[in-house]
């Protein structure tokens, strides 16, 4: 292996592993509690060589927050590939969504981060990312309505949009005010999603 390989590949593990860092510490603090200062820390490295890879912990949060969209995307894409019907496709989505936020929270806090902070930007790249999601869940209801089982009266583009929407809405429901509804309402995650996939059928279902 050459010189330049070997520091190109040296490079990147560097690059990981300070994104592993970052990610190891938003687990305990929230996305909130990462600084430059704890990255260096927890790698062991000093805050000048973190700055060599990363311009600030926005970018760190950026670039994670591109690893998740891309994650959720790749789930998608295997519901789109499936064997299932269209209309079913576009219930799985919703399940795929609450299976996320359940197995990757810190993830699911990255997936909404620029939708929840209004004084982030997003990049081209990110938009890009967002947009490759909404068109996938799009062409999958285009479907759904060509073979008549999507009501033919609704707008797939606008549905898609909503679909979004409402199912962050749920979600965000569930992960701040789920133990208030456990405790002092005797309600269960499953039963706010089934009763959410009960509304979504009776408004999409032809």
């Amino acid at each position: 292996m050459s010189t330049k390989s070997r520091k190109e590949r040296e490079k990147g593990n560097r690059r990981e592993d300070i994104l592993k860092a970052a990610e190891t510490i938003m687990l305990t603090k929230g996305l909130y509690g990462l600084s430059i200062d704890l990255v260096a820390q927890e790698t062991e490295l000093a805050k000048g060589t973190i700055y060599l890879y990363f311009k600030s912990k926005e970018e760190i949060l950026l670039v994670l927050s591109l690893k998740a969209r891309t994650l959720l995307y790749k789930e998608f894409q295997k519901i789109e590939k499936s064997n299932e019907s269209n209309i079913e496709k576009l219930r799985a989505i919703v399940r795929c969504n609450f299976e996320f936020y359940k197995k990757h929270p810190l993830h699911y806090d990255l997936l909404s981060l620029y939708e929840a902070n209004h004084n982030l930007t997003e990049t081209d790249e990110l938009y890009s990312s967002s947009a490759d999601i909404s068109e996938l869940v799009c062409n999958i209801a285009l479907k759904a309505q060509a073979e008549g089982t999507l009501n033919h009266k609704i707008n797939p583009l606008h549905f898609t949009m909503c679909l979004w929407g409402m199912t962050v809405g749920v979600l965000q429901l569930l992960k701040v005010r789920g133990n208030i509804l456990s405790e002092k309402m005797d309600i269960i995650e499953e039963d706010i999603l089934s009763t959410y996939m009960e509304l979504l059928d009776s408004g999409m279902v032809k």
